[in-house]
């Protein structure tokens, strides 16, 4: 029997609407709260984020970054595309940028 692959599982989301005005932290704190016990786990850290939107102007915004490590599964593309519209519609944005791939476990 062969054994699962991890994914890591990015989540960047902004710390401003697509209109400039600041997020509520705790508005994006619950919605990790929402995303993370889909996976068991995550990691939340914050950073700068550099981004160049489609007006062409760049941009640079201050972002959550939302680690989290799992197996692909039937709803992983689901899952990822219901968090994907919740931060967009919640938090007001143009768009939301989620990555993920596969990692090695290493024991």
């Amino acid at each position: 029997m062969g054994r699962t692959r991890a994914i890591k599982i990015d989540f960047y989301i902004p710390t401003r609407t697509k209109d400039g005005e600041d997020i509520d932290p705790n508005k994006v704190d619950r919605i990790i709260d929402q995303i993370w016990p889909e996976y068991q786990g995550a990691t939340k850290l914050t950073g700068t984020g550099y981004y160049r939107p489609e007006s062409g102007k760049d941009e640079i915004t201050d972002s959550y970054v939302l680690s989290i490590i799992t197996t692909h599964d039937r709803t992983f593309s689901r899952h990822l595309q219901h968090f994907k519209q919740k931060i967009r519609e919640d938090l007001h944005q143009e768009s939301v940028l989620i990555t993920w791939h596969y990692v090695e476990e290493v024991l």
